[in-house]
């Protein structure tokens, strides 16, 4: 869903999945980057009977080598942040600088109608943004993941999938992409037109994204264990989370990686673990890990996250119409066009905009990080499991996750959008609900 969301919101410009990656469901993962320190605490009885049935060492408790792990992937996503910023930026450019999206602007010409002008231009961008950074994608993506045993698919399983995204992203983006250019053409203010406008998109996507785009990637079935989805039932109806469907999703064909969320509005809402979650955690920790969940949707974060978002599409918008306009007017000739509304210039758009967010992203992931909070407290309050469990439940997604127990402050700061969960497992052992 990440890969969906990005690409699809490619043209909302960077922005909305700033912070509606906290609300491409009405909650976000509880795991993300910032997980915490193994304890190497006990397993329950009928954790160990699961793992004696498979031949493979259990990942959990953390063993020596599995906490190298831990240190060396979360040494690289650290430098890998920033070598993802400027490799963004030196692709946008080099199609800004040398003329190409101009020359691909001329070609989709050939569509004449200024919508499928504009449909051609954008398909050709999206497809030469992503072959001038595919090296950089497979190493990251696929090459990264395998060695550290995350990825389940071939490389050819992978490519297709990562095609897939590709193709629904060209097919979604045309409507922002259209939207924002005949603003530009139109209004003055067409910045807070655009922001106005997003809104009706990002909530047309929620609610399409989980029963149009996510089977395409994965199955979505009932769950099997009856026992627990009776146990997420009741959870979800003392939420006061009434209609909702719970699903398991076999996450498992792509990645070792364990996550659960709550999704979708209106008649599309529905629970969904994955199989690596039910087959690894135990039910008072599966229940905190949905509890959280169901925090993010009664407290009506993602409405709050799409109200952050808009507000910040639109300062970003502002900012960059500020300062845009002479800088198109002083390389117009290198550049190939003169002023904003020439589609040619998304490149530019885009760069300013990468620049915007990366600059802000700890006031979007400063608000995300308050949500997160409040949806261990309700997680704690609604199921009364008990600290330790909630405790094991982040350290499992720890160890399971290789992800960093306690980061360095300026880099959860900067980037983290969940607290760092050495202080979530602290705020769980001493909540008393």
């Amino acid at each position: 869903m990440r890969k969906i969301c990005y690409l699809s919101l490619f043209l909302l410009l960077l922005l909305v999945p700033a912070v509606l990656a906290q609300s491409d469901s009405a909650a976000t993962d509880v795991v993300n980057d910032s997980l915490t320190e193994s304890d190497s605490t006990v397993v329950d009885t009928s954790m160990q009977s699961r793992l004696a049935a498979t031949t493979e060492e259990p990942l959990y408790p953390m063993s020596e080598e599995r906490r190298a792990k831990l240190i060396s992937y979360s040494q690289f996503k650290n430098v890998w942040r920033f070598v993802e910023f400027f490799v963004s930026l030196g692709v946008l450019t080099l199609l800004l600088v040398t003329g190409f999206s101009a020359k691909i602007r001329d070609w989709a010409k050939i569509a004449r109608k200024r919508f499928f002008i504009v449909w051609l231009f954008l398909i050709m961008f999206i497809v030469a943004d992503y072959i001038l950074s595919f090296p950089f994608h497979i190493y990251r993506s696929f090459i990264v993941e395998n060695n550290y045993g995350f990825m389940s698919q071939t490389f050819m399983q992978w490519w297709g999938e990562d095609l897939l995204s590709l193709l629904i992203g060209c097919v979604i983006a045309i409507i922002p992409m259209w939207f924002f250019y005949w603003l530009v053409g139109k209004f003055r203010k067409w910045w807070l037109w655009f922001s106005i406008g997003a809104i009706p998109f990002a909530v047309f996507f929620i609610v399409i994204a989980p029963v149009m785009i996510a089977p395409l990637f994965n199955k979505f079935e009932p769950l099997k264990d009856k026992q627990l989805e009776s146990e997420i039932l009741t959870l979800a109806s003392k939420a006061g989370i009434e209609g909702s469907d719970v699903f398991q999703v076999n996450a498992s064909r792509q990645s070792t990686k364990i996550s659960a969320y709550v999704t979708g509005l209106f008649g599309t809402k529905r629970i969904v673990l994955y199989d690596n979650l039910i087959d690894n955690f135990e039910y008072d920790e599966i229940k905190f890990v949905m509890g959280h969940e169901m925090g993010h949707y009664v407290m009506h974060h993602i409405w709050w996250g799409l109200l952050v978002a808009i507000l910040f599409i639109a300062f970003a918008l502002w900012m960059m119409n500020k300062t845009i306009h002479p800088v198109i007017n002083r390389f117009k000739r290198p550049f190939r066009f003169d002023r904003l509304s020439d589609i040619a210039s998304l490149p530019l758009v885009m760069i300013y905009l990468t620049i915007i967010t990366f600059v802000f992203q700890p006031v979007t992931n400063g608000v995300s990080r308050i949500m997160e909070r409040q949806a261990d407290k309700y997680g704690m309050d609604i199921t009364d499991v008990s600290g330790e469990s909630a405790a094991i439940a982040f350290d499992k997604l720890s160890v399971f996750n290789l992800s960093d127990p306690d980061p360095h402050w300026l880099i959860e700061f900067w980037f983290y959008d969940h607290p760092a969960l050495k202080k979530r497992m602290e705020f769980v052992r001493g909540y008393k609900p």
